[in-house]
C-alpha cells in the first residue's frame, strides 16, 4: 500500500492507494502552529480505515515554501567565486562575499583561491550555521567550489554547506547561486521536520521508505531531500498535477484548476502532459535552477475572505478563517457556494446570514452569492488568460519551438480540490469550454503524492580535446575514457552515472529520458580539434499507476 499526504494551506489530505484503487482517504484541518499534528491526525485516520503494510510514504509538504514566504529561514553565509564578467551581486537575495579564483568556460583553473579571503569570509559570517558556495563554471570543474566548501566546514562553526554545482548541474550562474542560497536557508528547518517525521512514523510502526515530492512531479527519498530541500518548493501544485495524471483526466489541450481553501493553482496541459517552466522555478523575484511545472497560483479558494469596500465586491487574496457555515466570522466563497446550492456543509442558516451581509440594496442573498461566485471565476479566468498570452509570446529556444508555433487553445477545464465542484464549471462557462470534475478530485493532491515516481537526474559534460569528463552532481571530474568521444557514447555514460546515483538512494531507473543535450565542435586554425558534448538525463517523473 502507498500512503500519500498533502499539506495544504487549509487542509491536510491523506490517501492510501493499492493496485490502482483508493482504499482510504481523509481531509483534515492543517495545523499551522504544528504541521506534524495535522499530518499524523490524517495518517491515523486512513490507517484505521485501511489497516495493512505501508510500502512507501510520500509527503507533499509546505514546510519549504512556507519557510521562504514567511521569512522563517536561517541567515546564510553566501560565498561566491564569480571570476571576471557580469557582476551578479546586486541580483542576489543576500549580501555575498566574493572570492578570488576562477575556472574558465572550458573548466580550466586559471586563477587560484586566496585562503586568507576564505578565512575572512568565515569571520564575517561567524555564528551562521549554514553556508552556500557558488562558483562560475563550477559545473564544468567544481574543484574551487568544493575546496571552499571544505575550508568553510573546517574553519566555521557550520552545520551545513551547500555547493551550488551539486544542486544543479546546468549552466546559468545566477540561477545556481540562488538555488544554493535558498537550499541553505531552509536546510535546518527542513532537517528538523524530517527528523520529526521519521520519529513519529517509527512510533506508529511504519517502517517504510519516506519520500518528499519535488516541484517537477517526481519524488526524492528523505535522505536526498535532507541535502536538497529546495527541490521541495511548490510541491502542492505539483501534487495536484500528478493526481490529475493518475486519474487520467487530461486529454488534448487543457487547463487544470486545483481549487483549495486558500488558492487556486493553474496548470496547462498538452497531450496528457503538463507544461514545464522553460528555465526553472522562481522564488519571489529570484530565478532558480529548480525544475518545475509551469504553474500559476491565484489567491482564490473556498475560504477566501469576501467583503465590500465602498460598494465594490472584493474577494481574497487572503483568508480570515473558515467559512461562517463552519464556525468562521467573515463571509467566504464557500458560504456563497452554500447559498447557491453548490455545497452542503455546516450551518446553512449561518451561510445565508453571512452572504446577506454582502447583499446590496434590493439584492437577495442568492443574487449576492451568484455575484461572489461569478467574480471569483472571473479572477481565475484572468489568470488563465495571462498564462495563455505568456505561452503564445514565450521566447524561442529550440528549432522545435520555431516549427511548432500553433497557439495553445484549451478545450477543457479540469477541476480538482475541495472547492472545484462549485467554481470549475463557472470558469469553464466563462471560457466557453467543457468542464470535468473527476472522481477523487477532492483529494487529488494526496493521491498524486502517493503514486508519484521517484526520480533523480545527472549531467555529463565531455571535453574531447582536453580528454576530461565532468559530472557536477557527483562532484566528479576525471580523465575521459578513450571510447567516449561521440554524443552516442556520452549518452551511455550519462545513463551509467544516472544508474549509479539512483542506486545510492534506492531509486529504480525504469524509464529514463533526455532533458538536454548539445554538441559543439572546437575549431583552431580552420581544423576541428575536438568537441564539447553535454547530456543531461533523468529518471522520468510521472506516476507509478493509474487510479480508477
Amino acid at each position: 500500500m502507498l500512503l500519500g499526504i498533502d499539506v495544504g494551506g487549509t487542509f491536510t489530505d491523506a490517501v492510501i492507494v493499492s493496485e490502482g484503487k483508493v482504499l482510504a482517504a481523509t481531509k483534515t484541518a492543517t495545523t499551522h502552529s504544528d504541521l506534524l499534528q495535522g499530518i499524523f491526525c490524517a495518517i491515523d485516520t486512513v490507517l484505521r480505515d485501511a489497516p495493512g503494510t505501508i510500502e512507501r510514504v510520500t509527503l507533499s509538504t509546505t514546510v519549504v515554501t512556507n519557510s521562504l514566504v514567511e521569512g522563517k529561514t536561517d541567515p546564510v553565509g553566501l560565498v561566491v567565486i564569480p571570476g571576471p564578467g557580469l557582476n551578479i551581486e546586486p541580483l542576489l537575495p543576500a549580501k555575498a562575499v566574493l572570492l578570488s579564483g576562477y575556472v574558465d568556460h572550458r573548466g580550466r583553473e586559471t586563477a587560484k583561491l586566496i585562503k586568507q579571503e576564505i578565512d575572512e569570509a568565515c569571520k564575517l559570517f561567524a555564528g551562521r550555521r549554514c553556508f552556500a558556495v557558488s562558483g562560475k563554471f563550477a559545473v564544468r570543474n567544481a574543484a574551487l567550489e568544493l575546496e571552499v566548501s571544505r575550508e568553510i566546514s573546517a574553519k566555521a562553526e557550520t552545520e551545513h554547506v551547500t555547493a551550488a554545482s551539486q544542486i544543479a548541474g546546468t549552466l546559468n550562474f545566477l540561477r545556481r547561486t540562488n538555488s544554493a542560497y535558498f537550499n541553505a536557508a531552509v536546510w535546518r528547518r527542513f532537517s528538523g521536520f524530517a527528523a520529526a517525521v521519521e520519529g513519529a512514523l517509527k512510533a506508529r510502526g511504519i517502517d517504510a521508505p519516506v519520500h518528499i515530492l519535488k516541484a517537477d512531479g517526481g519524488t526524492m527519498p528523505l535522505a536526498m531531500a535532507k541535502d536538497q530541500p529546495v527541490e521541495a518548493i511548490f510541491t502542492g501544485p505539483a501534487a495536484s498535477v500528478l493526481g490529475i495524471m493518475a486519474i487520467g483526466a487530461a486529454q488534448g489541450e487543457a487547463v487544470s484548476l486545483d481549487i483549495g481553501g486558500t488558492t487556486t493553482d493553474i496548470a496547462l496541459w498538452r497531450d496528457g502532459r503538463p507544461l514545464f517552466a522553460e528555465r526553472g522555478a522562481a522564488i519571489g523575484a529570484y530565478p532558480t535552477a529548480v525544475r518545475a511545472f509551469w504553474l500559476r497560483s491565484v489567491g482564490i479558494g473556498g475560504d477566501s475572505w469576501v467583503r465590500r469596500d465602498n460598494g465594490k465586491l472584493l474577494i481574497g487574496p487572503g483568508r480570515i478563517g473558515p467559512a461562517v457555515a463552519a464556525g468562521g466570522t467573515e463571509p467566504t466563497v464557500a458560504d456563497a457556494m452554500h447559498v447557491a446550492g453548490l455545497a452542503d456543509f455546516g450551518s446553512k442558516q449561518a451561510a445565508y446570514q453571512a452572504v446577506a451581509r454582502l447583499a446590496e440594496a434590493g439584492q437577495t442573498p442568492e443574487q449576492a452569492a451568484i455575484e461572489v461566485l461569478d467574480s471569483a471565476a472571473q479572477i481565475i479566468c484572468a489568470a488563465i488568460q495571462e498564462m495563455l498570452i505568456a505561452q503564445q509570446t514565450r521566447p524561442v529556444y529550440t528549432v522545435n519551438d520555431m516549427v511548432n508555433t500553433q497557439p495553445f487553445t484549451p478545450h477543457t477545464v479540469i477541476g480538482v480540490g475541495g472547492t472545484a465542484g462549485g467554481l470549475a464549471p463557472l470558469v469553464a462557462r466563462h471560457l466557453k469550454i467543457e468542464c470535468q470534475v473527476p472522481d477523487n478530485g477532492a483529494v487529488a493532491n494526496a493521491l498524486g503524492a502517493a503514486v508519484a515516481r521517484a526520480t533523480t537526474d545527472i549531467t555529463v559534460r565531455v571535453d574531447t580535446e582536453r580528454r576530461v569528463i565532468a559530472v557536477p552532481e557527483l562532484g566528479l571530474q576525471e580523465k575521459l575514457p578513450h571510447k567516449a568521444s561521440s554524443l552516442t557514447e556520452v549518452r551511455r555514460l550519462a545513463e551509467a552515472y544516472l544508474s549509479e546515483r539512483s542506486g545510492r538512494f534506492g531509486i529504480i531507473p525504469e524509464e529514463v529520458e533526455t532533458i538536454y543535450e548539445e554538441e559543439f565542435h572546437l575549431v583552431r586554425g580552420f581544423q576541428t580539434t575536438g568537441r564539447i558534448i553535454t547530456c543531461r538525463k533523468q529518471v522520468k517523473p510521472g506516476v507509478l499507476m493509474h487510479v480508477h
